[in-house]
């Protein structure tokens, strides 16, 4: 019998990158979902799908049975590691996996981690495996640490627990209480870029002012720490204040770019109350809040220069779909 499960994007509302250093992040799932459909079984090959890339790759062990082009199956190893470490746990026999997504990648929405999470659940649902979910973080983070240089761990959080959540590096989430769904636009720069890099680029940055880092590090968790206030009250001009604080402290370690600074101008000349890079920079998306009475007036001006979608958030994390 087949299982489907799936996994939501993320948007980090601040903690980028200084949350790989044991600084606290803020981020919150959104409505853009990766599908996972698994079937077990027993002839020891895992097949694999990415309907939405067009790309698919058959193994017996290590060996490659057949593939779509030359690309699928190193595209298709991170999750075929992860796979394997089910199989190896389990005793499982084989899958069949078939992916659909509905989140771009990379543009810094979590794709990677939507992707593995919503895998490994269809899996060890497909062999009668229920896991804690420390159990299933720590095996999406299989694949997550494949993809990703210094993956930590925000994305899978935030994608398997849902809603809003403050998040330290090695700790368990914590849950940030909102009262009632709100909208917050995301806008697209249509570039994309390569995470790995990035955090590398940010890694030698740390390491020449390691002193400087750890004082931006500080002022990144003060900023977490009014965001979540922020949040829990519903108080959208200081979230939009701390969306443009955060978004200089990105552009301070070099992250931003001329289409990301633009994107945020755009929004803050359409009204809105704030706005910053999310993901790891780069290229990318914007995130940005708006006075909720002006929404759709602010994203329609945006759309004018960039594609944006009004997100309403908080959202589902993990569920099995009927």
């Amino acid at each position: 019998m087949a299982v489907t499960y799936s996994a939501p994007a993320k948007v980090i509302l601040c903690g980028e990158h200084y949350v790989v250093y044991g600084g606290k992040a803020v981020a919150c799932a959104i409505p853009m979902r990766a599908h996972a459909t698994v079937s077990k079984r027993d002839d020891e090959l895992i097949s694999i799908e990415s309907q939405d890339a067009k790309i698919s790759a058959t193994w017996k062990g290590e060996k490659l049975v057949k593939s779509s082009d030359q690309s699928a199956p190193s595209r298709l190893r991170p999750i075929k590691i992860m796979i394997n470490k089910i199989s190896e746990m389990f005793g499982a026999k084989g899958f069949s996996v078939v992916i659909r997504s509905q989140i771009p990648r990379g543009m810094g929405l979590g794709s990677s981690a939507s992707v593995s999470l919503a895998v490994a659940s269809a899996c060890l649902s497909a062999i009668g495996v229920e896991p804690k979910q420390s159990e299933l973080f720590d095996i999406a983070s299989i694949a997550e640490s494949e993809i990703h240089y210094r993956a930590s761990g925000v994305d899978l959080a935030a994608s398997l627990t849902g809603g809003f959540i403050s998040y330290i590096r090695g700790e368990r989430p914590r849950p940030i209480p909102v009262g009632e769904k709100f909208n917050l636009i995301l806008i697209s720069t249509k570039k994309g870029r390569r995470t790995g890099a990035i955090v590398k680029q940010v890694s030698t940055l740390r390491e020449q002012f390691i002193n400087v880092f750890d004082k931006l590090r500080s002022v990144n968790d003060e900023v977490a720490a009014e965001m979540e206030v922020a949040l829990t009250n519903l108080r959208f001009e200081r979230i939009g204040a701390l969306f443009t604080i955060q978004h200089n402290l990105l552009k301070t370690i070099g992250v931003s770019n001329k289409a990301l600074d633009d994107a945020v101008d755009v929004a803050l000349r359409a009204g809105a109350l704030g706005a910053k890079l999310t993901g790891a920079g780069g290229g990318g998306c914007v995130i940005a809040v708006a006075p909720q009475n002006r929404v759709k007036e602010v994203a329609k001006a945006v759309s004018s220069k960039y594609p944006v979608h009004i997100l309403t958030v908080p959202h589902d994390g993990l569920r099995r779909e009927k």
